[in-house]
């Protein structure tokens, strides 16, 4: 193999793929990069059996090859070389890379032990990039990372006639959002990894395109997006996702309007007072207004008035994680938000103006009085 290409071009492929590239792979030949150049046509990929990325490389074809890299060491080296033209060439188990004043050697494999990408077939569909954006943005931090529980790791995409639904949850806190524009006919589910999806859309945006496309085949289990010449391969999570309508509030006894930035700033302060307290803060709603405290056994307590706040309803007092409502908090851009509450022990919900049909809902601490 031999390929004659740009730095900043090969450079580019390689920030594509990096997130496929696992540091601890399950087989040792996962840890590097697939590299083809065939018939005027190159491409550098990764993956580790769970999430794949398959990108196009503009390059000159020199000789017809393929070659399975060490994948950090050869980002690396192409990260530190400046931009300009660069040749690569394989042969007897050796890369060569070669810049204007600069050669280095990488001992290679061959590629037959590498893992085939699948050929992947079946429904179409495809998300804006603004779509994909709220997504990220609004659903994918309340997935859990825990990999104990691989069904709370996914986004639930919930096709239907009237929309897709998608909704994230880790247990304790749940983002549910409504998305117009669905192209099925008939009602489709799936789970796709949060973590994949959130690479999809760092893809996505680094690209000129509008729209992600994506194929799901029920057969293999996966779904397939392409990105202006970068394929994604993601394996979809299989399981019953948590019957999550039931926790979703139909009514409240007690409504408050914040102020977004009066609340984010005393969370904020409450929150150094709640590290030795498992992050608990406390809301008090009485006679009108609205007070925020937390304890440290070592440090004090903290108590902070919000007094743009704007309550309905019924005295109540109620506890939150403050990283719960931070993570939230700090995805919004809306100067208010509404807050409603049924009872101290069950779940209460967050809404913001500048998304109609979002909800986020967080289940509340009993803390002693």
């Amino acid at each position: 193999m031999k390929i004659k290409a740009l730095q900043e071009n090969l450079h580019q492929s390689l920030n594509y793929i990096q997130k496929a590239i696992p540091s601890k792979p399950p087989l040792p030949i996962l840890s590097s990069v697939i590299f083809t150049a065939k018939d005027g046509v190159c491409s550098i990929a990764a993956t580790d059996l769970y999430f794949g990325v398959k990108a196009g490389l503009q390059a000159e074809v020199v000789e017809n090859g393929d070659v399975v890299i060490p994948g950090r060491q050869f980002r690396e080296i192409i990260a530190s070389l400046p931009p300009g033209p660069l040749e690569l060439a394989y042969q007897d188990g050796t890369l060569t890379i070669k810049s204007e004043n600069t050669k280095a050697s990488l001992q290679c494999q061959n590629s037959e032990d590498f893992p085939p990408f699948p050929e992947v077939s079946g429904s179409e569909y495809s998300l804006s990039k603004e779509h994909l954006e709220k997504i990220e943005r609004y659903i994918s931090f309340s997935a859990s990372a825990d990999q104990a529980r691989p069904v709370l790791t996914s986004v639930l995409f919930s096709f239907a006639k009237d929309g897709l639904k998608v909704v994230s949850t880790d247990g304790f806190r749940l983002a549910l959002m409504q998305l117009p524009d669905s192209q099925v006919q008939e009602a489709e589910q799936m789970l796709v990894p949060a973590k994949a999806l959130s690479e999809v859309y760092r893809i996505l945006a680094q690209s000129e395109v509008a729209d992600a496309r994506f194929t799901v085949s029920e057969e293999l289990k996966q779904v397939f997006f392409a990105i202006d010449g970068v394929e994604i391969y993601v394996r979809l999570i299989e399981g019953s996702f948590p019957p999550y309508e039931k926790i979703i509030p139909t009514g409240f006894v007690t409504e408050v309007i914040f102020d977004t930035e009066e609340l984010i700033s005393n969370i904020k302060r409450a929150s150094i007072f709640s590290r030795d307290a498992s992050n608990i803060v406390k809301f008090g709603f009485q006679g009108g207004k609205t007070t925020l405290t937390a304890a440290s056994p070592s440090l004090g307590q903290f108590v902070g008035e919000l007094s743009q706040a704007v309550v309905t309803g019924s005295d109540a007092e109620i506890a939150f994680n403050s990283k719960y409502l931070l993570d939230f908090l700090q995805s919004v851009t809306s100067p208010t938000m509404s807050f409603g509450m049924s009872d101290s022990l069950k779940p209460a919900a967050f809404k913001t103006e500048e998304l109609e049909n979002y909800q986020y809902i967080v289940m509340p601490f009993k803390v002693n009085r």
